[in-house]
């Protein structure tokens, strides 16, 4: 009698949640073992304790950030900083630093031949999307929480104010909720670039450096100070279309190209 194969299982052997734990696991672990993660971190601890501190008007003395929420973002509707470098010197700058580390950790998994091995013994493409995805969005997270912290700290040291004007707690909680999760938009994004350019990383930084800077208007009247639910929604919402949408094309772009 011919034995008949079940084919149904094909997708499932190793599981979906396992692979994806597997492949986690690696990055994770290839995460805290890479340089640049703790660079970008210290990176976005310094940036608020550099322009708090020193950042000042010439002729008059005064500091140019008399407030410290100024460091995270302005009121809605209030676009006069973006054309201010010294404004634009905010937590948005995060979004083009994830652009560098996102280029610099795929870049590394070519040059290393870490993708070769790994889709040759464990991972599918879009489990390797994925998993990297999440461990850029966590990188993202980091550096939100490490420029934040410092924020408050040295403003707390500089003796600048703390009133959130007509924001309150609530609103400055959300905003900070909102801007991590923007990064599920940006993190994808950053990620088609590296995997088209693959260990090209020179082009893959320009390229999401460029985009980075074309988008950061956009993460700055999204998300204001005075940020609502209906924002932190809407971030969820686009973070959501970036992780799916964005993140099938780079699976598409694996698929079509070669690893080498």
């Amino acid at each position: 009698m011919e034995k008949t194969i079940d084919t149904r299982n094909t997708f499932e052997t190793p599981k979906f949640a396992k692979r994806i734990k597997s492949m986690l696991k690696l990055d994770f672990y290839r995460l805290f073992r890479t340089p640049i993660f703790y660079i970008m971190v210290i990176v976005s601890a310094c940036i608020p304790a550099l322009v708090l501190g020193m950042v000042g008007a010439a002729e008059t003395g005064e500091a140019a950030f008399t407030n410290t929420w100024q460091m995270i973002e302005g009121f809605s509707g209030n676009t006069a900083g973006l054309a201010d470098f010294g404004n634009m010197a905010n937590i948005n700058m995060l979004f083009i630093f994830a652009a560098l580390l996102i280029s610099i950790f795929v870049a590394h998994d070519y040059s290393s031949g870490f993708v070769k091995n790994i889709f040759t013994v464990h991972a599918k493409k879009s489990d390797y999307i994925v998993s990297k995805t999440i461990v850029g969005m966590f990188g993202g997270l980091c550096m939100i929480i490490s420029y934040t912290l410092i924020t408050i700290i040295v403003g707390a040291i500089m003796g600048k104010s703390f009133d959130l004007g007509i924001a309150n707690a609530g609103n400055l909680i959300l905003c900070l909720l909102s801007k991590a999760f923007l990064m599920g938009l940006f993190v994808p994004l950053y990620l088609s670039f590296a995997v088209l350019f693959k260990q090209r990383l020179w082009v893959t930084i320009i390229a999401t450096f460029v985009v980075g800077i074309i988008f950061y208007p956009v993460a700055s009247i999204a998300v204001p100070l005075d940020s609502t639910i209906i924002h932190l929604l809407i971030s969820i919402a686009v973070a959501v279309a970036g992780f799916f949408g964005i993140g099938a094309l780079s699976t598409l772009i694996l698929k079509k190209r070669d690893l080498a």
